[in-house]
């Protein structure tokens, strides 16, 4: 046999003996299934959340679940955040979506579409976690063992007055720094802790060595990170817009106030707002409009930046790759007497409100819907919690479960001033609705341009500001109007059945009335705003 010969059947050869060893493989895999017991239930669960350590929590979790339930099989589906949304609709569309399904929206047509394909499952918040018997949450109704009382943008939706999800977790932003780097640029490991201190540092960073970046930057932390240091830096002015005495403004008080004159793009605080965007941004890198956060996260792991603004969802894959120590800083902010940017924050401040992540709804199309609440009563107890919290590294949700000394540095401090909630309260960067994120998105590169700065960037934005406001207020009542219409048929409706649904009725009719009031007051000021 020539040489060719012979490699060519070798090659057949290995190929077929391991076509055969699959083949068994496969065979004794289902003869077991066939064989052992097979689970009555199979719950589907489906995320995106691809971070390290991730998947491997979620199995883990699993697996103590259904140690505890033979009968019940879980199962999890992993999906790229890129195709999410997409693979979410095909299977809404095809009937095969799973059980439980994390999603997460500030999309107002997403919102209003969530109790079309998820169901409400309010009748279980209001009772116990079955699973916290024997500690401190038991008795407790399954939404008061939350941190923030399940109640959040994407666990509670207020315009039907019902609960859609549980979140599983909770984050916090944070500025992640080098600590070795640090430590060689300044001697210290310890960050500054203000604004005009931390613009110092950059100088210190680029002095240090030739494109070392103060700031790893991309498009994503600008979107979340300006909108944080604006609302705690003008917190002071922002209450001004507190006009029914709530100690919060939404988005609503204080655009509505724009359209009534009591301020404008060049009123002193915004222009204040806008000179924090401008030295926040010029600490970034370069072009950071245009670049992805996984670039900023490379860049920031290669050692090519000190520092990377995130959120703590971020940290185990930072943790699992990085060679260097890393740390972490609250955002810093103006201090009182800062001539350029300070003035207008309430000291001490706050984080915000509590609130709870990685929201799971309960499919409309679940065949077992019974068993899919019971593992997310398992998942959010206070054992499972720690748990899940403990293989994942992203901190709780569940009161008294016991952050990780490792993720001491993340906890949320509250002790302090709560103005906004970050998701729902007036951001500059995203107006009051998606014209508004438009208009003052696509064109920040004339803040950042060399030639363009904050008036420049103002002139702009005052050619359409009080149009875009006007379209997004008319926009934003209308689907309003239109939730609270659909409402009123479904507490009518409640009124003709048990008594259990008419005490449920009479609750919510209260806050139907009040968001109608608003509603009125609302459009009599767009009324007005409009020639």
């Amino acid at each position: 046999m020539n040489p060719q010969r012979r490699t060519l059947f070798i090659a057949l050869s290995l190929l077929a003996i391991g076509y055969l060893a699959s083949l068994g493989y496969i065979i004794r895999q289902r003869r077991a299934a066939t064989q052992g017991p097979r689970p009555a239930v199979v719950i589907r669960f489906a995320h995106w959340q691809l971070e390290s350590g991730m998947r491997e929590a979620f199995d883990l979790t699993a697996r103590r679940y259904m140690a505890l339930h033979p009968e019940v099989r879980v199962e999890q589906y992993a999906i790229p955040g890129r195709v999410y949304r997409q693979w979410l609709s095909t299977q809404i569309a095809a009937g095969t979506v799973p059980d439980l399904v994390c999603f997460n929206s500030t999309d107002q047509t997403d919102v209003n579409q969530l109790p079309r394909n998820f169901s409400s499952i309010t009748r279980w918040m209001n009772e116990p976690n079955p699973y916290n018997a024997g500690t401190r949450l038991a008795g407790v109704p399954w939404r008061l063992t939350f941190l923030d009382g399940g109640r959040n943008r994407t666990t509670y939706l207020d315009q039907y007055r019902n609960y859609y999800a549980v979140g599983l977790a909770s984050h916090s932003m944070r500025i992640f720094y080098n600590r070795d780097l640090l430590r060689a640029i300044t001697g210290s490991d310890e960050p500054p802790h203000d604004f005009r201190a931390w613009l110092e540092l950059g100088k210190k960073v680029r002095a240090y060595r030739p494109g070392l970046v103060h700031v790893a930057g991309a498009h994503e932390n600008t979107i979340w990170v300006m909108p944080t240091l604006i609302n705690q830096s003008l917190a002071r002015w922002i209450l001004t817009g507190d006009h029914e005495q709530r100690f919060a403004v939404s988005a609503l008080d204080f655009f509505c106030d724009m359209l009534e004159g009591r301020w404008n793009l060049r009123t002193p605080p915004m222009q204040a707002a806008l000179r924090i965007m401008q030295a926040f941004g010029g600490e970034m890198t370069p072009g950071f409009l245009q670049l992805d956060r996984d670039s900023a996260m490379r860049a920031f792991m290669r050692g090519e930046a000190l520092s990377l603004p995130n959120g703590t969802w971020d940290y185990p894959t930072m943790r699992a790759t990085a060679k260097f120590r890393i740390g972490a800083l609250r955002l810093p902010l103006p201090t009182p007497d800062d001539p350029d940017y300070g003035g207008y924050a309430l000291l001490p401040v706050s984080d915000g409100g509590i609130g709870t992540a990685m929201p799971f709804y309960l499919s409309r199309q679940s065949q077992h819907p019974e068993a899919a609440i019971d593992f997310l009563h398992y998942v959010t107890s206070v054992d499972g919690n720690r748990l899940f919290s403990q293989a994942s590294h992203w901190m709780p949700s569940i009161i008294g479960v016991e952050i990780d000394p490792e993720l001491q540095p993340f906890r949320q401090n509250n002790h302090g001033y709560v103005v906004t909630d970050v998701q729902n309260g007036p951001q500059l960067l995203n107006g009051l609705g998606a014209d508004g994120t438009q208009l003052f998105e696509s064109n920040l590169h004339i803040l950042y341009s060399p030639d363009g700065g904050v008036e420049a960037y103002t002139r702009v934005l005052e050619r359409d500001f009080r149009a875009t406001v006007i379209r997004d207020l008319a926009k934003t009542l209308h689907i309003q109007r239109e939730n609270l219409r659909q409402r009123d048929t479904a507490l009518a409706a409640l009124q003709f059945l048990g008594p259990a649904e008419q005490a449920e009725s009479n609750r919510q009719q209260t806050s139907q009335h009040l968001n109608e009031i608003h509603l009125y007051l609302a459009e009599g000021k767009l009324a007005a705003a409009q020639p």
